[in-house]
């Protein structure tokens, strides 16, 4: 499971962003702005889930049903996404601020905040898969889950994707409205 080829696939394969601009009803090049925010923001939440006693054991089952799940041609994947099954990983991964990172998003993105909860509702499943995946190749118990969603979020840290956590720590600071989840996510982009 290559997480990086995954990732740029829903960063910059023409067909996966045509698809996701389909199902969200915008441009291919407004998904990949916001897909640049959202793909962090998900995946500072996990790495934050994967780190809490009380979350880490319902992320690993979740991860563990995810773990066959065709990710690797995401744009084919994404033609059968269940937005609904999305939705509900969404509401587990962001919990009580996924209203907020949606508004976040959207202003930091030019879409609304229905076509950003649309296209986190594609991103989360594919995320899920491609990190069931993973866990599973590499048989990554629950005590270790940080390691494998922190490997995630370096990727996204490191210059071979272009800073995306950095980019997206930038993008959700703008409104500099004081908001808690401007405070949380701000704390997930810090690089230790």
């Amino acid at each position: 499971m290559d997480l990086t080829k995954i990732i740029g696939s829903l960063m910059a394969d023409g067909s996966a962003l045509e698809e996701m601009a389909k199902k969200v009803g915008a441009h291919p090049q407004e998904i990949q702005k916001a897909a640049g925010v959202g793909i962090p923001t998900l995946v500072a939440a996990l790495n934050k889930n994967a780190q809490d006693e009380k979350e880490k054991a319902s992320l690993s089952k979740a991860l563990d049903a995810h773990s066959n799940d065709p990710v690797d041609n995401v744009s084919g994947f994404l033609k059968g996404v269940d937005l609904a099954d999305g939705q509900k990983m969404l509401g587990h991964i962001l919990g009580k601020d996924k209203a907020k990172a949606e508004t976040n998003i959207a202003k930091s993105s030019g879409l609304s905040s229905t076509q950003v909860s649309s296209l986190l509702s594609m991103l989360a499943p594919v995320l899920m898969g491609a990190l069931g995946q993973k866990k599973k190749e590499e048989n990554v118990r629950e005590d270790n889950l940080a390691r494998l969603t922190g490997s995630l979020g370096g990727l996204l840290s490191g210059s071979a994707s272009g800073g995306l956590m950095d980019v997206a720590k930038k993008m959700l600071d703008k409104d500099k409205d004081g908001s808690a989840l401007d405070d949380l996510l701000g704390g997930f982009f810090k690089k230790k």
